[in-house]
């Protein structure tokens, strides 16, 4: 058995409709909540488990801080792991966290990767490394950068090579360090074990782009990255004439059954790609009228 979880600031109703698409014999679903005052929509509770904890108690645990963008609180993805490791102690083979952003195409497109990927505690899409110095970032080198849709420069290289120092991974790790994209990943119970002594020993997580990968490795776990989770990027540039509109990120004809996306951050604009590109046999509810006017061709 496997498991699917969503992290959510306030869960839309399109999360939870595509969301029991999912479920399956093979996959329990899981949608995380942030804002616990959230009213949450009507969804099938047969289908979807919703997780939304209490934050003290989490943040007690040291769950909490592992979001870069709400520093010294708890998350959806903290309350999730959390959740993993302290209330719900199922043994999946693997565990999916996925921020509701993030594109998947089809209901068999997780499940695909799976079949084709069945080993590994740490899946993501790539990974930067600092090898010996944190101040030499001519050590600053990435796996997978030959992946499509990978973009490097100057300037988001010296943001990582801040982001290492001003989360003290002196602190924590010796070389080598990783950092990547935490979007969309896979993980095993190993993985989630390591994230729980850290939280023992450290009363605190740490950015989880650079916590989870850089765990991973000091332990041994199985570091994969595959193409089809190339696309989950910070941006991508569009193509003139060929985008998205509003979205900026992703060219229509770039999208793939196979692979996932990110950012798609408007869900109804997702169920809109699914219909168009026929990934799904019926329309989702949520569904603008008038594609045309959103999606340029």
């Amino acid at each position: 058995m496997k498991a699917i979880v969503f992290f959510c600031f306030r869960p839309p109703k399109e999360i939870f409709d595509f969301a029991k698409l999912l479920k399956n014999n093979e996959y329990d679903i899981f949608v995380s909540i942030n804002d616990n005052k959230y009213i949450i929509p009507e969804y099938d509770k047969k289908s979807i488990n919703v997780i939304r904890l209490d934050d003290l108690i989490v943040k007690q645990s040291g769950y909490f801080n592992s979001n870069w963008f709400i520093k010294d609180k708890v998350s959806s993805r903290d309350k999730a792991f959390y959740y993993f490791n302290k209330i719900n102690h199922t043994d999946y083979k693997h565990i999916w966290f996925i921020e509701e952003d993030v594109f998947i195409p089809t209901p068999t497109t997780l499940s695909n990767i799976d079949h084709k990927y069945p080993e590994g505690d740490y899946m993501s899409n790539s990974y930067f490394i600092i090898d010996n110095d944190i101040n030499n970032l001519n050590n600053f080198n990435n796996i997978n950068n030959n992946c499509p849709f990978h973009e490097f420069n100057n300037d988001y290289t010296f943001f990582e090579g801040d982001i290492f120092k001003q989360n003290n991974l002196k602190q924590y790790f010796n070389f080598p360090w990783l950092k990547g994209m935490s979007c969309a990943i896979r993980v095993t119970k190993n993985f989630l074990n390591l994230i729980d002594k850290f939280a023992i020993k450290n009363k605190t997580l740490i950015m989880d782009e650079i916590l989870y990968p850089t765990l991973a490795l000091h332990n041994k776990l199985l570091i994969i990255n595959p193409i089809e989770l190339s696309p989950i990027v910070w941006r991508c540039k569009p193509t003139i004439g060929n985008y998205i509109e509003g979205y900026l990120y992703w060219n229509y004809n770039d999208i793939n059954e196979n692979y996932l996306f990110h950012p798609i951050k408007d869900l109804k604009i997702q169920n809109e790609l699914r219909i168009k590109h026929k990934y799904i046999s019926l329309p989702l509810p949520h569904v603008r009228k008038n594609m045309s006017k959103l999606i340029f061709y």
